[in-house]
């Protein structure tokens, strides 16, 4: 995996881009690409772009946000990112 800091964001990478985070005063933003629609309770949108490509963004403000539900959704991302999907 390769972590690429850029000016406003971190951006997570392996064969291709599966995330990335964003720090505010008071929260994290996180994005996530996953091949299907998720479901946490730090959702705000899911964008779609395609019939098997969804765009999860989560806000973060307390660090027991980040549960197990969202790691399993990060390690899912993750095999996105590795286009596992596409063998």
């Amino acid at each position: 995996m390769t972590v690429y800091a850029q000016k406003t964001r971190i951006v997570f990478m392996v064969r291709v881009r599966f995330a990335g985070a964003v720090t505010h005063k008071d929260w994290l933003q996180v994005g996530l690409w996953l091949t299907r629609r998720a479901e946490h309770p730090a959702l705000l949108r899911i964008e779609a772009y395609g019939p098997d490509s969804f765009g999860h963004y989560f806000r973060f403000s307390e660090p027991s946000q980040l549960d197990r539900k969202f790691a399993a959704l990060v390690r899912e991302a993750y095999a996105t990112g590795r286009q596992e999907h596409l063998k």
